[in-house]
C-alpha cells in the first residue's frame, strides 16, 4: 500500500471507528438497478437477498462504484484490490467476468460495467446514494435505576444484541455464557440500553463481582432497586414491589455465586410473570425457564490468508484491535502487512475481546511485532487494562485466576495437564494424556465437562467425534501452572506418546481417504510433540516414530519444506538393522525425504539418482526401491533428463516382472509411459499409460500417495490426455481432462490436484476455442498453487496465462506474464514445458513483427533444451521455420524446417503437430503460387482426423482449405 493510499485509508478508518457521540449516525447505501451496496458492511443485496460474491470481485465493485462514471485503469484497479502482490492483469479480467455474470443476468440484460480498450474499466449504470440512520443515545428514555454507561463503541456484536433482545422479550429468561473477557458485560449493557424503551426505563443492572458472600446476593439485588433490606429474606418484598410491572433485571458476573444465583433467578422468574431476566456467567445456571446463549468470540481472519487491509478490517476482532491500539496512543500503519500481523494476534487470542484490548493497549510500548512475539509468554498475562475495570478484568491473569479459583481440585489438575494440547483434544485424548497420578479416567471425563460448563474450554460437535480446546490465553496460563508443579516434561511425553500411537493406528488401519485427511487437524500438536522429542529434554526414538507416521500429513498439505526438515532430522538418528538393510521405518522416512526434496529447490537430478542407487541397495522392500526410483525418474523428466529417466523406468520394469503385485506393475508402467511420452514415442507411451490404468488398484495407488504425496493415476491420466491430443484425438483428450480432475479432488492432496489442474489447463489451451474459460481454469490453478506454496505450478500458471495472451495476439501482455513464470520455473529447474512455452512466445513475437524478440526467445530455448528430440521438438522446428521466413525471407530454409517438423511429427505419431506444420507449409506454397500442392498436402493431413473438428487447429485448417480452394478456382 503506497503512502498516500495508506493515509487516505487511515482517515477513512478513523472516521468509521471513532467513538460515537450524541447525534445522528448514518451509513451510506449505494443503489443501482435492483441492487443495494452497503460499503461499510461489504454487502451487496438484490431486493432483500444478499448476493453471493467473491471477496476480490466485491473489492473490484467497491472501487468501480466509488468512481462511478470514471474510467479506472487496470493497473490502478489491480493495485487497489491486490496491493503489494504480483497479480497478472488477466486475473483481473477473470474476476471482472464473474462480477458481470452476477450483475448482468436478467433485468433485460442491463449493463453495469464497461471495458474501455487500452484504458480500463468503468461503472456505467446510474447510482443513487442514501444515508441510513442508526439509533443514537438520544433515542432512549432515562433509566429508572442506576445503569452503567455503554463501555465504548461495540464491535461485531450488533446482530447478537438484536438476537438476545428478541429472546428476552419472547422467552423472558436468557443466560449469556462464555469465557472471561469475551464481552458478556459489554453485550449485556448494550441489551440494557437497547431495551430501555421496551421497558419504559425499568431496567436494573446488578454487578455481582463485588459480592463475595453468597448470603449477600439477595440483599444486593434488592438494594439495586432502591429498596430497603429489612428482613432475612428480602425477596418477598421485592416481588411485591415488582409485581404487575414489566421489568428487566440483569445479573452480571454470577459464576462465583452460581448456586445462589440459580436459586434466586428461578424463584423470581416463577413468581413474577412480567419480570424478564438476563444473567451473564461463565457457567450456565441449569434452572427451569433458562435459555442459554453461548457468546461466540469475535470473528478473526483465517490462518495464512493474504487478505488486504480493507478485507482484514472487515473482521470484528481486527477492527477492535486497531481501534483500541489507536485510542491507546499506539496507532497502527494501515498497510496490508501490519494489519495482517494484527489479524494474526487476534486469531492467536481466540477473538477474546478483553485479550485483544489488553494486547492492543501495549502496541505503543512494545510495537506491533513485539506484541505478537510476546503473546505466548507470561508477560502477556500481566498486561494491564482499564484502571476502572472490575479487578477480575484488569489483567488476563486476574481474569483467569478468577476462573481457576472457582474450579475443583480435580478440574484444576486436568486443566493444567490439558495445556500440552495445542490445537484441541477428544475425550479419549484427554483421558489418555491427562489421566494418571491422582486422576482416574472417569474423573478426566467429568473434569472436561466441568471446564466446558465454566467456559474454560470450548467444544466443536460438528464432526463425528466431539473435539475440545482451550483458548490460547487459557492454555498459556495453565501451562505456567503445570510448570509450577514440576509435571511439564512428564505430560509433554504423554502427549507425544499419544500422537505416536494415534498416527500409528491410523496408518495401520487402512482408513478411508477422508479419515486419513482428517488427521491434518492434529498438525499443530504433532509439531509440538516433535519439537519436544527432538529437543534437549525429549526422546529421539519418539521423534523418529512420530516423523515416520506423520509424513503423509505434510505431503498431503504440500508442506514439503517442513517435511524435508523433520525427515532430515529423523533420518540422521533412525536406528539401522544389523544386516545394514534399511528398516521399514527408515524406508518411510527416506521416501518422504526424497519426495520433499524433489518438490523444493534442494532437489538435484544427479544427486537424487546417485542417492537412489545407494538407497536401493539398503532398502529391503522392492516397493520402497521402486518408489525411490520413481522419484528419480519423475524428477529426471521434469528437468528434461529424458534418456536418464527412461533408463531408470526400464530397470524398474525389469524388477517388476518378478512380482505378481499389481501396484508395482502399475507404477512401472506409468514410469515407462511417462518417459516415452516425453521422448515423443507416443504409441508406446499410450500403451504403457493405458496398461497402468488397467492394472492399478485403489489400495496400491493410495499407498503411494501417502508415501510420497504424488499420485500416479492423476499424472497418468494427464499424460495420456496429452498423448491422445498429439495423436489427433482432441475429444478423447478433453474427456480424459475431466477425469484427471475427478481423480484428484477426492484425494485432498494439494500436489496431485495442482498437477491435475496443470494438465487440464494445458490441454485446453492447445485446443479449446473458449479462451475466457481456459484463462479461468488457469487462474484457479495459480490461486490453488499460491495457497499451498507450490512454486512450480505458480510458474507454470503464469506461463500458461501468457500463452493465452498469444492466442489473443497480445505479445507484450504474454511476455509480462511468461517472464515471471519462467523465472519461477528456472528457480525450481522445472523445465518440461519450457521449450514449448518459449517456442509459442517466439511465434507470437513473429506475428507482432518483433523479430529481435523472437530470435532472443529461440536463443533461450536452445540454451534450456538439451535434448535432440522429444515430445514437442516438431513444434519447435515449425516455429524455427516461421522465424526463418520472417527474418531472412528465405522460403527454402523455412520450407525445409516445416518439412522436418512434419516428418518428425509423422514419425512420432503426433498428428496434431503435423497438422500445424502442414498449415504453415501450405501457406508458404500458396504464397509461391503453388495452390494445388498446398491444398493436397494440407488435405492429406486434415483427412486423417476422425474427431475434434470444432477445435482451434482443425477450424483453422478448414478455413485455410476454403481460402486455398477459393484462390485456386
Amino acid at each position: 500500500m503506497d503512502q498516500r493510499r495508506s493515509f487516505e485509508f487511515a482517515e477513512e478508518f478513523a472516521l468509521q471507528t471513532a467513538i460515537p457521540t450524541r447525534g445522528p449516525r448514518t451509513q451510506e447505501v449505494v443503489s443501482f438497478g435492483p441492487f443495494r451496496l452497503f460499503s461499510s458492511e461489504r454487502v451487496l443485496k438484490k431486493a432483500d437477498e444478499t448476493v453471493k460474491l467473491g471477496s476480490r470481485a466485491l473489492d473490484i465493485l467497491l472501487v468501480l462504484v466509488e468512481h462511478a462514471g470514471e474510467v479506472v485503469g487496470q493497473r490502478e484497479l489491480v493495485a487497489k484490490v491486490w496491493p503489494g502482490i504480483f497479480v497478472e492483469e488477466v486475473t483481473l479480467r477473470v474476476h471482472m467476468t464473474a462480477l458481470r455474470k452476477v450483475l448482468e443476468t436478467g433485468e433485460g440484460g442491463k449493463r453495469y460495467l464497461a471495458n474501455v480498450p487500452g484504458r480500463g474499466y468503468c461503472f456505467i449504470a446510474p447510482t443513487s446514494r442514501d444515508a441510513v440512520g442508526l439509533p443514537t443515545a438520544d433515542d432512549f428514555p432515562e433509566a429508572h435505576y442506576p445503569l452503567p454507561p455503554l463501555l465504548a463503541q461495540m464491535v461485531g456484536r450488533d446482530e447478537i444484541v438484536s438476537e438476545i433482545c428478541h429472546k428476552l422479550t419472547t422467552e423472558r429468561f436468557v443466560t449469556i455464557v462464555g469465557p472471561g473477557g469475551l464481552g458478556k458485560t459489554t453485550v449485556a449493557l448494550s441489551v440494557a440500553h437497547t431495551l430501555l424503551p421496551e421497558f419504559f426505563g425499568a431496567v436494573c443492572f446488578v454487578e455481582l463481582s463485588p459480592v463475595t458472600d453468597p448470603r449477600l446476593l439477595a440483599p444486593a439485588v434488592v438494594s439495586a432497586f432502591g429498596l430497603p433490606v429489612q428482613s432475612g429474606d428480602p425477596i418477598p418484598g421485592l416481588a411485591g414491589h415488582l409485581r404487575g410491572k414489566p421489568v428487566l433485571l440483569i445479573l452480571d458476573g454470577s459464576e462465583h455465586l452460581i448456586s445462589e444465583a440459580a436459586a434466586l433467578s428461578e424463584r423470581l422468574f416463577a413468581e413474577l410473570p412480567q419480570l424478564h431476566l438476563l444473567v451473564t456467567s461463565r457457567e450456565i445456571l441449569r434452572v427451569r425457564g433458562e435459555n442459554v446463549y453461548r457468546l461466540s468470540s469475535l470473528e478473526t481472519p483465517p490462518s495464512g490468508s493474504s487478505l488486504t487491509a480493507a478485507e482484514l478490517l472487515g473482521f470484528p476482532a481486527v477492527k477492535l484491535f486497531v481501534q483500541r491500539a489507536t485510542t491507546s496512543g499506539g496507532p497502527i500503519n494501515l498497510a496490508d502487512q501490519d494489519v495482517r500481523i494484527a489479524g494474526n494476534i487476534c486469531r492467536k487470542l481466540g477473538g477474546n475481546a478483553l485479550a485483544i484490548e489488553l494486547a492492543a493497549g501495549r502496541v505503543e510500548a512494545y510495537g506491533l511485532q513485539e506484541v505478537a512475539r510476546l503473546l505466548d509468554s507470561e508477560f502477556a498475562l500481566r498486561w494491564p487494562g482499564r484502571r476502572t475495570a472490575p479487578p477480575r478484568h484488569q489483567t488476563l491473569r486476574a481474569t483467569l485466576d478468577w476462573s481457576y479459583n472457582l474450579l475443583s481440585e480435580v478440574e484444576r489438575t486436568v486443566l493444567r495437564r490439558l495445556s500440552v494440547f495445542v490445537a484441541g483434544f477428544t475425550h479419549e485424548a484427554a483421558q489418555q494424556v491427562a489421566g494418571g497420578p491422582g486422576v482416574a479416567a472417569e474423573e478426566v471425563f467429568d473434569a472436561v465437562g466441568g471446564l466446558l460448563m465454566k467456559s474454560l474450554a470450548s467444544a466443536d460437535t460438528t464432526g463425528s467425534i466431539a473435539r475440545y480446546r482451550l483458548l490460547d490465553t487459557t492454555r498459556t496460563y495453565a501451562a505456567l501452572k503445570l510448570a509450577d508443579t514440576g509435571e511439564r516434561d512428564q505430560f509433554r511425553r504423554a502427549h507425544a506418546e499419544y500422537y505416536c500411537a494415534l498416527l500409528k493406528t491410523a496408518n495401520e488401519a487402512d482408513l478411508p481417504t477422508h479419515e486419513q485427511r482428517a488427521l491434518v487437524t492434529h498438525l499443530d500438536d504433532i509439531r509440538a510433540a516433535l519439537h519436544w522429542a527432538f529437543g534437549p529434554d525429549g526422546d529421539l526414538a519418539i521423534g523418529v516414530n512420530l516423523t515416520s507416521y506423520a509424513s503423509p500429513i505434510w505431503l498431503s498439505k504440500a508442506l514439503f519444506a517442513e517435511c524435508r526438515d523433520w525427515t532430515t532430522k529423523a533420518a540422521a538418528v533412525a536406528p539401522d538393522r544389523e544386516d545394514g538393510k534399511a528398516t521399514d521405518q527408515q524406508t518411510v522416512i527416506r521416501l518422504a525425504l526424497a519426495s520433499s526434496q524433489l518438490f523444493t529447490t534442494s532437489f538435484s537430478v544427479e544427486a537424487m539418482v546417485a542417492w537412489t542407487r545407494t538407497l536401493a541397495e539398503t532398502v529391503r522392500e522392492t516397493q520402497g526401491q521402486l518408489l525411490l526410483r520413481y522419484l528419480a525418474s519423475w524428477g529426471g523428466n521434469i528437468r528434461t533428463h529424458y534418456d536418464e529417466a527412461f533408463e531408470i523406468a526400464q530397470r524398474c520394469a525389469d524388477d517388476v516382472r518378478k512380482l505378481s503385485d499389481p501396484g508395482p506393475t502399475a507404477l512401472a508402467e506409468w514410469m515407462l509411459g511417462h518417459s516415452l511420452h516425453h521422448l515423443g514415442r507416443l504409441a508406446e507411451a499410450r500403451m504403457h499409460l493405458e496398461r497402468s490404468l488397467d492394472v492399478d488398484t485403489e489400495k496400491a495407488r493410495l499407498a503411494q500417495v501417502n508415501a510420497i504425496g504424488y499420485d500416479r493415476r492423476v499424472d497418468t491420466l494427464g499424460n495420456l490426455a496429452n498423448t491422445l491430443w498429439m495423436q489427433g484425438f482432441p475429444e478423447q483428450a478433453e474427456s480424459l481432462g475431466l477425469r484427471v480432475l475427478e481423480a484428484a479432488r477426492p484425494l485432498q492432496f494439494a500436489m496431485p490436484l495442482s498437477v491435475a489442474m496443470t494438465w487440464a489447463g494445458f490441454n485446453r489451451y492447445l485446443s479449446d476455442t473458449d479462451i475466457d474459460a481456459v484463462e479461468h481454469e488457469i487462474v484457479e490453478l495459480i490461486e490453488h498453487a499460491r495457497t499451498h506454496s507450490i512454486k512450480p505450478q505458480v510458474g507454470i500458471g503464469h506461463c500458461f496465462l501468457g500463452l493465452c495472451q498469444t492466442r489473443r495476439n497480445q505479445f507484450d501482455a504474454a511476455m509480462s506474464l511468461a517472464t515471471e513464470g519462467l523465472r519461477l520455473l528456472a528457480e525450481m529447474r522445472y523445465e518440461v514445458f519450457v521449450p514449448l512455452i518459449l517456442a509459442h512466445l517466439s511465434e507470437s513475437a513473429i506475428a507482432a513483427d518483433r523479430h529481435a524478440d523472437a530470435v532472443s526467445l529461440m536463443a533461450q530455448l536452445a540454451s534450456r533444451d538439451p535434448n535432440k528430440e522429444h515430445w514437442c521438438t516438431a513444434e519447435v522446428l515449425r516455429v524455427k521455420g516461421l522465424l526463418a521466413l520472417s527474418g531472412d525471407d528465405d522460403p527454402n530454409a523455412a520450407a525445409t524446417l516445416f518439412l522436418q517438423s512434419a516428418a518428425l511429427a509423422r514419425k512420432q505419431g503426433a498428428l496434431a503437430w503435423e497438422l500445424r506444420a502442414a498449415m504453415n507449409l501450405a501457406r508458404l506454397r500458396a504464397n509461391q503460387g503453388r495452390q494445388k500442392e498446398a491444398i493436397e498436402l494440407l488435405e492429406a493431413v486434415y483427412n486423417r482426423f476422425t474427431e475434434g473438428f470444432e477445435t482451434v487447429d482443425l477450424l483453422a485448417a478448414r478455413s485455410l482449405l476454403r481460402q486455398l480452394a477459393h484462390k485456386n478456382s
